[in-house]
Protein backbone atom coordinates (compact mmCIF):
# COMPACT_ATOMS: atom_id res chain seq x y z
CA UNK A 1 0.00 0.00 0.00
CA UNK A 2 1.13 3.56 -0.68
CA UNK A 3 0.25 6.01 2.07
CA UNK A 4 0.15 9.66 1.00
CA UNK A 5 0.31 12.49 3.54
CA UNK A 6 -1.33 15.77 2.54
CA UNK A 7 -1.63 18.96 4.51
CA UNK A 8 0.32 21.08 6.92
CA UNK A 9 3.30 20.93 9.28
CA UNK A 10 1.66 18.43 11.60
CA UNK A 11 2.41 15.84 8.91
CA UNK A 12 5.29 17.62 7.17
CA UNK A 13 7.40 17.31 10.33
CA UNK A 14 7.06 13.52 10.40
CA UNK A 15 9.94 13.19 7.90
CA UNK A 16 12.27 10.97 9.97
CA UNK A 17 9.49 8.78 11.31
CA UNK A 18 7.56 7.99 8.15
CA UNK A 19 8.20 4.28 8.70
CA UNK A 20 6.08 4.44 11.85
CA UNK A 21 2.98 5.15 9.75
CA UNK A 22 3.28 2.02 7.64
CA UNK A 23 0.97 -0.63 9.09
CA UNK A 24 2.63 -3.40 7.07
CA UNK A 25 6.24 -4.05 6.05
CA UNK A 26 6.77 -2.87 2.50
CA UNK A 27 4.21 -0.08 2.67
CA UNK A 28 5.47 3.13 1.07
CA UNK A 29 4.84 6.49 2.73
CA UNK A 30 4.92 9.59 0.54
CA UNK A 31 4.95 12.89 2.40
CA UNK A 32 3.49 15.68 0.28
CA UNK A 33 2.52 17.80 3.30
CA UNK A 34 4.07 21.26 3.53
CA UNK A 35 4.40 23.40 6.64
CA UNK A 36 2.13 26.44 6.57
CA UNK A 37 -0.36 24.85 4.19
CA UNK A 38 -4.06 25.42 4.38
CA UNK A 39 -7.04 23.71 2.76
CA UNK A 40 -6.75 25.60 -0.53
CA UNK A 41 -3.43 23.83 -1.18
CA UNK A 42 -4.60 20.24 -0.64
CA UNK A 43 -5.74 19.50 -4.17
CA UNK A 44 -2.43 20.77 -5.58
CA UNK A 45 -0.53 18.51 -3.17
CA UNK A 46 -2.70 15.58 -4.27
CA UNK A 47 -2.09 16.26 -7.96
CA UNK A 48 1.63 16.62 -7.28
CA UNK A 49 1.91 13.00 -6.11
CA UNK A 50 -0.43 11.58 -8.75
CA UNK A 51 -2.83 9.85 -6.38
CA UNK A 52 -3.94 6.38 -7.37
CA UNK A 53 -7.18 4.59 -6.44
CA UNK A 54 -5.33 2.13 -4.21
CA UNK A 55 -3.58 4.85 -2.18
CA UNK A 56 -4.37 5.52 1.45
CA UNK A 57 -4.54 9.25 2.18
CA UNK A 58 -3.91 11.03 5.47
CA UNK A 59 -4.96 14.69 5.61
CA UNK A 60 -4.03 17.24 8.26
CA UNK A 61 -5.36 20.74 7.76
CA UNK A 62 -7.14 23.41 9.75
CA UNK A 63 -4.53 24.92 12.07
CA UNK A 64 -3.26 27.43 9.50
CA UNK A 65 -6.75 28.08 8.15
CA UNK A 66 -7.63 29.27 11.66
CA UNK A 67 -4.72 31.73 11.79
CA UNK A 68 -5.91 35.35 11.67
CA UNK A 69 -3.31 36.26 9.05
CA UNK A 70 -4.72 33.59 6.69
CA UNK A 71 -8.29 34.51 7.60
CA UNK A 72 -9.80 31.54 5.74
CA UNK A 73 -13.55 31.71 6.28
CA UNK A 74 -14.99 28.40 7.51
CA UNK A 75 -17.14 28.06 4.37
CA UNK A 76 -13.99 28.38 2.19
CA UNK A 77 -12.21 25.82 4.36
CA UNK A 78 -15.15 23.46 3.91
CA UNK A 79 -15.34 24.06 0.14
CA UNK A 80 -11.62 23.42 -0.35
CA UNK A 81 -11.56 20.30 1.79
CA UNK A 82 -14.70 19.05 0.05
CA UNK A 83 -12.98 19.59 -3.32
CA UNK A 84 -10.14 17.28 -2.24
CA UNK A 85 -12.54 14.70 -0.84
CA UNK A 86 -14.64 14.76 -4.02
CA UNK A 87 -11.44 14.14 -5.99
CA UNK A 88 -10.62 11.17 -3.73
CA UNK A 89 -14.13 9.77 -4.13
CA UNK A 90 -13.77 10.06 -7.92
CA UNK A 91 -10.57 8.01 -7.63
CA UNK A 92 -12.27 5.49 -5.38
CA UNK A 93 -9.75 6.15 -2.59
CA UNK A 94 -11.88 6.36 0.60
CA UNK A 95 -12.93 2.74 0.43
CA UNK A 96 -12.04 0.46 3.34
CA UNK A 97 -11.13 3.38 5.59
CA UNK A 98 -8.17 4.44 3.49
CA UNK A 99 -8.90 8.09 4.10
CA UNK A 100 -7.81 9.42 7.46
CA UNK A 101 -8.35 12.97 8.67
CA UNK A 102 -6.02 14.08 11.46
CA UNK A 103 -7.84 16.87 13.21
CA UNK A 104 -5.87 19.97 14.16
CA UNK A 105 -4.32 19.32 17.57
CA UNK A 106 -5.25 22.73 18.89
CA UNK A 107 -2.78 25.25 20.24
CA UNK A 108 -1.23 26.21 23.54
CA UNK A 109 -2.66 29.73 23.79
CA UNK A 110 -0.29 30.65 26.63
CA UNK A 111 2.68 30.31 24.27
CA UNK A 112 1.19 32.13 21.28
CA UNK A 113 1.78 35.73 20.25
CA UNK A 114 -1.06 37.06 22.36
CA UNK A 115 -4.33 38.75 21.40
CA UNK A 116 -5.19 38.31 17.76
CA UNK A 117 -3.51 34.89 17.42
CA UNK A 118 -5.27 31.55 17.04
CA UNK A 119 -7.44 30.23 19.82
CA UNK A 120 -8.26 26.68 20.73
CA UNK A 121 -11.96 27.34 20.09
CA UNK A 122 -11.41 28.62 16.56
CA UNK A 123 -9.07 25.73 15.69
CA UNK A 124 -11.66 23.30 17.10
CA UNK A 125 -14.32 24.73 14.78
CA UNK A 126 -12.15 23.87 11.75
CA UNK A 127 -11.48 20.42 13.22
CA UNK A 128 -15.23 19.79 13.51
CA UNK A 129 -15.79 20.72 9.86
CA UNK A 130 -12.95 18.49 8.69
CA UNK A 131 -14.06 15.55 10.82
CA UNK A 132 -17.62 15.80 9.54
CA UNK A 133 -16.54 15.94 5.90
CA UNK A 134 -14.09 13.05 6.24
CA UNK A 135 -16.71 10.89 7.94
CA UNK A 136 -19.28 11.72 5.26
CA UNK A 137 -16.73 10.67 2.61
CA UNK A 138 -16.27 7.27 4.25
CA UNK A 139 -13.01 8.09 5.98
CA UNK A 140 -11.76 7.76 9.51
CA UNK A 141 -10.91 10.55 11.94
CA UNK A 142 -8.03 10.71 14.40
CA UNK A 143 -8.90 13.26 17.08
CA UNK A 144 -5.48 14.81 17.72
CA UNK A 145 -6.68 17.20 20.42
CA UNK A 146 -8.31 14.42 22.42
CA UNK A 147 -5.39 12.06 21.90
CA UNK A 148 -2.85 14.66 23.06
CA UNK A 149 -4.91 15.98 26.00
CA UNK A 150 -3.04 13.87 28.59
CA UNK A 151 0.20 15.64 27.61
CA UNK A 152 -1.21 19.11 28.15
CA UNK A 153 1.35 21.82 27.34
CA UNK A 154 4.03 19.13 26.83
CA UNK A 155 2.37 18.32 23.49
CA UNK A 156 3.53 21.64 22.02
CA UNK A 157 6.86 23.19 21.21
CA UNK A 158 7.66 26.64 22.53
CA UNK A 159 5.76 28.29 19.66
CA UNK A 160 2.49 26.80 20.99
CA UNK A 161 1.51 25.36 17.59
CA UNK A 162 3.99 22.68 16.50
CA UNK A 163 4.17 19.32 18.21
CA UNK A 164 6.81 17.68 20.37
CA UNK A 165 8.30 14.23 20.00
CA UNK A 166 6.07 13.06 22.86
CA UNK A 167 3.03 14.19 20.88
CA UNK A 168 4.16 12.28 17.79
CA UNK A 169 4.74 9.21 19.98
CA UNK A 170 0.97 9.23 20.52
CA UNK A 171 -0.17 10.43 17.09
CA UNK A 172 1.82 8.17 14.79
CA UNK A 173 0.60 4.85 16.23
CA UNK A 174 -2.98 6.18 16.19
CA UNK A 175 -2.62 7.10 12.51
CA UNK A 176 -1.09 3.71 11.69
CA UNK A 177 -4.00 1.99 13.47
CA UNK A 178 -6.51 4.10 11.51
CA UNK A 179 -4.84 3.00 8.28
CA UNK A 180 -5.24 -0.71 9.12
Amino acid sequence: MRIVLLGDSHLDRVRRDLHRLAPEPGDEVVNAAVGGSFAFELLGQAHGVHLRPEDAVVVSVGTNDAAPWKAVPPYDFEANLRELLDHLVELGTPRLGRLVYLTPPGVDEARLGGPGDRTGAVVASYAAIGARLATEAGGRVVDALGLLAPLGAAAYLDDGVHLTGAAYDLLLPALADALR
